[in-house]
C-alpha cells in the first residue's frame, strides 16, 4: 500500500455515506467504528465525542485507517478503498468550524441528532498518506 489517493479515489470516497475508521492504541489493541465523514481538498473530516476510543487512540499515535467499500452480490461489481494517514483533532477553531460545516452539509440530519458542540465534540481531519484500491475500475 504505497501510492497517493487519485482523483477516482477521492470521488468514490466523497460519495460514501459511511467509512469505517480503525485506530490502535499504545499497546497495538485495534478498534475499528464506522463514521459519517466528508471530503474536501484531498482530506477527510468526521466528528466524534471528544472522550471516545477512537480519539484517546488518535490522541495516542496520530494514525488512522480508513475504509470505504461498495459490495454486491456480483462480485464483478465489488469496490474498496483503503487510506492510511495522519490524523489531527480539533476542539475548536478553523479547522472545527470547517468540518462542522461540511458534515452538516452532507448529512443535514447531523444538526438536529448529534450537533457537533466544542463543548464535548472534535473534528478528527485525516491527511491521507499510502492508499490501495480493489475492484471495479
Amino acid at each position: 500500500m504505497k501510492r497517493r489517493l487519485t482523483a477516482r479515489d477521492l470521488r468514490f470516497l466523497s460519495r460514501q455515506r459511511v467509512v469505517r475508521v480503525a485506530t490502535a492504541n499504545g499497546r497495538g489493541t485495534p478498534w475499528a467504528v464506522p463514521v459519517c465523514h466528508a471530503v474536501d481538498g484531498g482530506v477527510v473530516y468526521f466528528g466524534s465525542g471528544r472522550d471516545g476510543i477512537k480519539v484517546r487512540n488518535i490522541a495516542r499515535t496520530r494514525t488512522v485507517a480508513l475504509v470505504a467499500d461498495r459490495y454486491s452480490d456480483d462480485w464483478g461489481r465489488l469496490r474498496g478503498l483503503a487510506v492510511v494517514g495522519r490524523a489531527a483533532i480539533f476542539s475548536r477553531g478553523p479547522v472545527f468550524e470547517r468540518g462542522v460545516r461540511l458534515l452538516y452539509r452532507k448529512y443535514p440530519q447531523y444538526r438536529r441528532q448529534a450537533p457537533l458542540d466544542p463543548s464535548d465534540s472534535v473534528i478528527v481531519r485525516v491527511t491521507p498518506t499510502r492508499a490501495m484500491s480493489w475492484g471495479e475500475q
